[in-house]
């Protein structure tokens, strides 16, 4: 399959397709339309490098990678693996593309896409990172809803709680009908599971699963 020099028109197309609605994806609160143009443009990406220059294990690899880590950031929150996983995406996108002496250029121009619209959605039309942040605690706490604030939670110091919500690794949990705020060493819990406190650090509380 020779593209010939349609090829980089259709690099731009994808790349920047990516970036715009990675960033849409970021707002939204649930996986939808944007998430799906976005892997559905890396896809494609990749698949047509692959029909043009031949099967690369080295790139299937990255690719498979790279996707891997940046949904296991949804589960283990932290920002870590799922840079990780942008930078693997970023280096498969290098490496497939070694015959476009331009993807350098594209490259920076889907990030520059990427940055203007995520200030615009920042600071233009108020949203919110709603994608991520429901992955950690975002509702309110209020004395009404039975939470607490002290300057120390100690005395709960090796207790056993129940778990609220599920823990992401940030979450609510139970120990004789108050709420508190908690948080495990990074591993996700179910709702209903039941957690010992491992550490209390003034206000902030880590627990385990029993």
């Amino acid at each position: 399959m020779d593209l010939g020099n349609n090829l980089i028109y259709i690099d731009w197309f994808l790349l920047i397709a990516m970036s715009l609605s990675f960033c849409q994806q970021l707002f939204s609160k649930k996986f939808n339309f944007y998430g799906i143009i976005s892997l559905l443009s890396l896809t494609t990406y990749v698949a047509i490098h692959v029909l043009q220059d031949g099967i690369n294990m080295f790139v299937l690899m990255l690719f498979f990678a790279g996707l891997s880590l940046i949904i296991l950031e949804m589960f283990i929150p932290g920002g870590i693996i799922g840079t990780l996983g942008i930078i693997t995406v970023i280096s498969l996108i290098i490496v497939i593309n070694q015959q476009t002496q331009f993807i350098t250029f594209i490259i920076l121009s889907s990030v520059v896409a990427f940055v203007c619209l995520f200030l615009i959605n920042i600071y233009v039309l108020n949203k919110k990172l709603l994608f991520l942040n429901r992955l950690v605690l975002s509702d309110a706490i209020s004395t009404e809803q039975g939470y607490v604030a002290k300057e120390s939670e100690i005395e709960i110091l090796g207790k056993e709680l129940v778990a609220f919500t599920d823990l992401r690794p940030s979450g609510t949990a139970i120990y004789d009908n108050v709420k508190y705020d908690v948080v495990t060493e990074g591993e996700f819990i179910d709702k209903g599971s039941k957690l010992i406190v491992k550490h209390v650090e003034g206000m902030r509380i880590i627990v385990q699963k029993i």
